[in-house]
């Protein structure tokens, strides 16, 4: 079966048309396949339908909508209620097809292809992704999701197009574009790219003049409509033109390096991103606007712990810099969680495949050589997420002079030279309770804002964790805001309620724990005992038994590793919720009776309580 959303909304069962009759029954179906497997809301789906226009009996004409669609495509074709909504799955073991998704694929692997020099190959992929279009996209669906939905469908394929014209250029394919080009410049006469590859094409077809004409026409329009020049790209094109428009010239004309950054490789940060203001514009000051030295790359480093949005907060500030990369952004995964992280070479080599790059050699260091002469002159920028250590990635950074690279880890990577750090802490409150409206809808957490507060206090301000929260309200429109809130306070079970298809708070924080040394892990067994509390330095010394300055040196370690917080109270410190639920349901029995290693100093144990001074905390003591 063959799905249709380029074109007029349609489905195709081998060369037979379904009948898909009215703009309803086509928005319905198109709002399913956009979400490609996600559940479409009732509320999406009758904004789709009908925009402000509601009839009296909307929620009975959805499903009637969705029986009468089940009964046009069969069984083979799921459309499932899944509250709050409906969601249509595609079957695997007979592959349904959806245009769409076709055109993305063959986009990504054309883009990836342009961008790793390889042109013939690029100019096939994008000509295939480009055949899947017939026509304007969404063709017969409502005004309102026509509008939603069509501009960013239409900008998908202008990209492209453009970039598939970037490689036929590059191949020499310049008078038969010519006529493509002049096509797309009358449909699009504000935009700069198409008009920068005709001046390119006609200059090398033999039509010098008409090349700079189409610059001055450009500059008329722009003048006139938004009162602004070209940009110093396309001029320094027409400059390069006119120089080279000369007696014995006999070379090539040198285009702008193509916008990249409209069709980014990497996936986009959720849409309900929130917060990280300061955190994002350090990033992006790091990385596009730090001097460097001796064509050093730019490196800025993320760290906190896990669930903090450390991957979301650099896909944030990968998007704000896509036009500074503007030649490659590359997303690679350094597998930091898991128990066996692949290795700088394993990395190396990776990488260099995805570049399309053969490698001669097994070795490291030649690997590095072979990814520094692959990325030399180019603007490029590599996410390096989940960053195990400083070994994993070290040879990485010295294999791209001049790109730049942003790494993410669950510790501080502090023996990294050069390198600019950024420690995300948890959300505000406000932050908090922000996203939580903008997943589980704003009405309904502003009828029990207190409520609300609640939640994100228990979740300690972990985006993950608030984002879960979020999750389950919105598939339980039944819940008011105090049941989850009660389920959340019991820290017996606070890590389960904290799950929510993929995503699961327990797993996330697991590796964190279990990364911990055997001596660490041992103090901060014995340091919950203080509970959800601020405690001192002080304090923590009486409860392991030893000085002040041994204890600064445990806490220290254990705030590094993202399991305790330094509060802004001066010698102040307090373990998130999360962890302190975590540590007890691993072992909810007494803190270990053995003493505990660390260099020349022993974390005492408990015998028994006893109150400590001032502080009124329970005491762990030695055994006699």
């Amino acid at each position: 079966m063959r799905f249709q959303v380029l074109g007029p909304v349609s489905v195709w069962a081998g060369d037979v048309r379904l009948d898909i009759r009215g703009s309803k029954m086509r928005t319905f179906l198109a709002s399913l396949l956009l979400a490609r497997g996600r559940v479409v809301s009732d509320a999406r789906l009758i904004k789709m339908l009908w925009d402000e226009d509601l009839p009296a009996t909307t929620q009975a004409q959805v499903q009637t909508y969705a029986s009468r669609l089940r009964s046009v495509l069969g069984a083979e074709i799921k459309i499932e209620r899944t509250p709050p909504g409906y969601r249509l799955e595609l079957p695997s073991a007979r592959p349904a097809r959806l245009d769409l998704l076709e055109f993305e694929e063959l986009s990504t692997q054309g883009h990836e292809a342009l961008a790793s020099g390889r042109h013939a190959e690029a100019s096939r992929l994008l000509r295939s992704a480009l055949a899947r279009w017939n026509g304007q996209a969404l063709g017969g669906v409502t005004d309102h999701l026509a509008t939603v939905e069509q501009p960013r469908l239409e900008e998908a394929k202008l990209t492209a197009q453009e970039e598939c014209i970037d490689a036929e250029l590059a191949l020499g394919r310049h008078q038969a574009l010519i006529t493509e080009l002049t096509a797309l410049v009358a449909s699009h006469p504000l935009r700069e790219r198409p008009r920068a590859q005709l001046m390119t094409a006609l200059h090398h077809s033999g039509r010098t003049a008409d090349a700079l004409d189409v610059y001055q026409q450009f500059r008329t329009v722009l003048a006139d409509e938004l009162g602004l020049d070209p940009s110093t790209e396309l001029q320094n094109l027409r400059q390069s033109i006119v120089t080279a428009f000369s007696p014995g010239w006999s070379g090539t004309v040198r285009m702008p390096a193509p916008d990249r950054g409209r069709a980014p490789a990497l996936p986009p940060e959720p849409s309900d991103f929130v917060g990280r203001t300061q955190e994002v514009s350090r990033a992006c000051a790091a990385l596009a606007d730090s001097p460097v030295d001796n064509g050093m790359s730019r490196v800025c480093a993320v760290s906190g712990m896990s669930g903090i949005g450390k991957t979301v907060l650099a896909l944030r500030v990968a998007r704000k810099l896509r036009h500074h990369y503007s030649d490659r952004q590359l997303l690679v995964e350094l597998g930091g969680r898991s128990a066996r992280p692949p290795d700088s070479r394993t990395v190396l080599l990776d990488v260099l495949d995805r570049l399309g790059v053969s490698p001669t050699t097994t070795t490291t260091w030649a690997l590095v050589e072979q990814l520094r002469q692959a990325l030399a002159g180019t603007r490029t920028l590599l996410v390096l997420d989940d960053a195990a250590n400083e070994r994993q990635i070290r040879p990485l950074l010295s294999a791209v002079p001049g790109c730049g690279v942003l790494v993410t880890s669950r510790t501080p990577l502090a023996a990294l030279e050069g390198v600019r750090r950024i420690a995300l802490d948890a959300l505000s409150g406000d932050e908090s309770v922000l996203l939580l409206s903008r997943i589980a809808g704003v009405e309904r957490v502003e009828a029990e804002r207190s409520t609300a507060q609640r939640i994100a206090e228990l979740c300690s301000g972990i985006p993950l964790a608030v984002r879960i929260s979020g999750s389950r309200l919105a598939t339980r429109p039944h819940w008011l805001l105090h049941r989850l809130a009660e389920r959340l306070a019991d820290p017996r079970r606070v890590l389960t309620e904290l799950s929510v298809g993929d995503l699961d708070v327990r797993d996330c924080l697991l590796p964190t724990h279990a990364a911990l040394d055997i001596e660490l892990r041992r103090a901060l067994d014995s340091l919950v005992a203080l509970g959800p509390r601020d405690f001192s330095c002080a304090t923590a010394a009486k409860l392991l038994g030893v000085s002040v300055a041994e204890a600064q040196d445990v806490l220290d370690d254990l705030v590094a590793a993202y399991v305790l917080r330094r509060e802004d109270s001066q010698d102040g410190y307090r373990f998130p919720a999360l962890i302190l639920a975590l540590v007890g349901e691993r072992d909810e029995a007494a803190v270990p009776s053995i003493p505990v290693h660390r260099t020349e100093r022993a974390y005492r144990v408990p015998a028994g309580p006893e109150q400590l001074g001032d502080d009124n905390v329970r005491s762990l003591r030695s055994p006699a």
